[in-house]
């Protein structure tokens, strides 16, 4: 039985389907109380029929939270109400993403999956900062060695000149920039991680649809994509890292654009202008 006095308050995004939803049960099985965030009220509702299956029978399974992460003002409004229901949040772990066959803009005007990968957790997280800092607690990001193959491109940001692994390899690079000057900037312990390749509906309609049929013997199931983010946000090193990347529970190798402070520092301040925070050093 779960040590329940240890038990955190886990806001996860993206927790309706894939690792999300396998995190989702897994520290939940571990006696924490994990606040799942999606897009489907159903899908939702099935994850929270199966976090109550598995949870201690002390746990209180918490409601979850829809939230529309294409829309600057659905993640203020999702701010809001997790700031209003949860007087403590000890980790933050920002998993929700997609990829496109197509370009797109969100509600904002913004190249949509730089708008759900990027900007709404780095305005949630913002949001959610000084509760955080008050729980003594953690961010963990979703991230991907999909990285290595991208740039940010400061003179085309939103990807006028768009393909689909540019947008997702960008936003993927920004998720490693983020948390490095998270830390830098604030005194939450961030950290993001490489899933691997997993096993899911993450790209259906796109080229990894018709490339995982080649693949897919290599394929992780999302409980192994899991892993990583269950032990960053619940391991000691999650709350002292001694890196902000990694991959298979150990520290990873990301690039040197990855780690560039002043890359860091330039795409924060104009994140900052895009989601209307302000910008300060």
């Amino acid at each position: 039985m779960p040590d329940l006095s240890a038990s955190r308050t886990i806001v996860l995004t993206g927790a309706s389907a894939g690792i999300g939803r396998a995190a989702a049960i897994e520290l939940t099985r571990r006696g924490h109380a994990v606040v799942t965030i999606g897009r489907s009220t159903s899908k939702l509702g099935e994850v929270r029929q199966q976090l109550r299956c598995v949870a201690p029978s002390a746990l209180e399974v918490p409601e979850p939270v829809v939230a529309d992460f294409a829309s600057l003002a659905g993640v203020r409004t999702l701010a809001d109400t997790l700031l209003e229901r949860f007087p403590r949040i000890d980790v933050l772990a920002n998993n929700a993403g997609l990829i496109l066959p197509r370009r797109e803009e969100s509600a904002d005007g913004f190249e949509m999956t730089l708008a759900v990968n990027h900007l709404a957790p780095f305005l949630l997280t913002n949001l959610l900062g000084e509760r955080l800092e008050a729980s003594a607690g953690r961010v963990v990001t979703t991230s991907s060695d999909a990285h290595k193959g991208g740039a940010i491109h400061e003179d085309d940001l939103q990807l006028r000149r768009w393909n689909r692994w540019k947008a997702y390899c960008q936003s993927k690079l920004a998720n490693i920039l983020f948390t490095s000057e998270l830390s830098r900037r604030t005194s939450l312990p961030a950290t993001c991680f490489h899933p691997g390749l997993v096993r899911t509906d993450f790209g259906r309609g796109s080229f990894v649809k018709v490339l995982s049929t080649v693949i897919r013997p290599l394929y992780r199931t999302p409980e192994q994509g899991a892993e990583t983010l269950v032990w960053l946000a619940t391991d000691p090193e999650g709350g002292a890292p001694t890196a902000t990347y990694y991959a298979d529970s150990a520290p990873g190798k990301p690039t040197a654009s990855a780690q560039d402070p002043e890359l860091a520092r330039r795409l924060w301040d104009t994140s900052a202008r895009l989601v209307g925070l302000p910008v300060k050093a």
